[in-house]
């Protein structure tokens, strides 16, 4: 239980600092007028992401996705970053 609730707490928060600057880079309009809404939603996504750990049989797994979620999601701002263009 314990080593869920650390992967949910120290993964979780880079996780959705990432899926939240995703989203912002790659949003159509202007990153000034969807900024402040996603910072709001930034808090319930980690919160969300958080509780979803118990959802696994182990803490190992817990981490094992987590961990494959941030690699993914960073990548995919890295790519967005590189690929797209800014703003």
């Amino acid at each position: 239980m314990l080593g869920k609730t650390f992967a949910g707490i120290l993964l979780g928060l880079p996780l959705s600092m990432a899926l939240i600057s995703f989203v912002i880079w790659v949003w159509p309009h202007s990153s000034e007028s969807v900024f402040i809404p996603m910072m709001v939603a930034f808090f319930p996504l980690w919160i969300g992401i958080m509780a979803a750990t118990y959802l696994f049989r182990s803490g190992v797994r817990a981490w094992a996705w987590l961990a494959v979620a941030n690699v993914a999601a960073f990548a995919a701002l890295f790519l967005a970053k590189h690929t797209l263009p800014g703003l």
